[in-house]
């Protein structure tokens, strides 16, 4: 699966690794990303409005995945997110709805899974 047009990504998570993991799929298929480890540093850097899409953990020290969502939505509301979470008590939730704008996914991710959610959030009207 090749990326149609060129998005860009902000990747949020306190995981080096699950940064670089994200990071190498997402340009693998033509995507462009960009990491961040901490809700801070993303919203800190000025580049809520140049991505198309926020991919997040929930569980984080200082502000969590759901903190930085609101955050988000306070600057832009229609932004594209994926919430990523380890936890098991919050169902995956890989649809868009008439006033939805976000995935919730369960870690490790399925790179398929999240390539299609991808594909559906983009293609979602904000």
């Amino acid at each position: 699966m090749i990326a149609q047009a060129s998005h860009t990504f902000a990747i949020v998570d306190d995981d080096k690794r699950v940064l670089e993991g994200l990071r190498e799929l997402l340009e693998s298929v033509g995507y462009v990303a960009k990491t961040y480890r901490s809700p801070s540093a993303f919203l800190n850097s000025g580049e809520l409005n140049t991505c198309d899409c926020v991919i997040t953990d929930i569980k984080m020290e200082a502000m969590d995945g759901f903190e930085l969502e609101q955050a988000v939505r306070g600057q832009e509301p229609g932004k594209p997110m994926i919430l990523m979470t380890g936890r098991t008590d919050i169902e995956d939730r890989g649809y868009v709805g008439a006033d939805d704008h976000r995935v919730f996914m369960r870690k490790p991710l399925n790179s398929q899974a999240l390539l299609q959610a991808i594909t559906r959030l983009l293609a979602f009207p904000r």
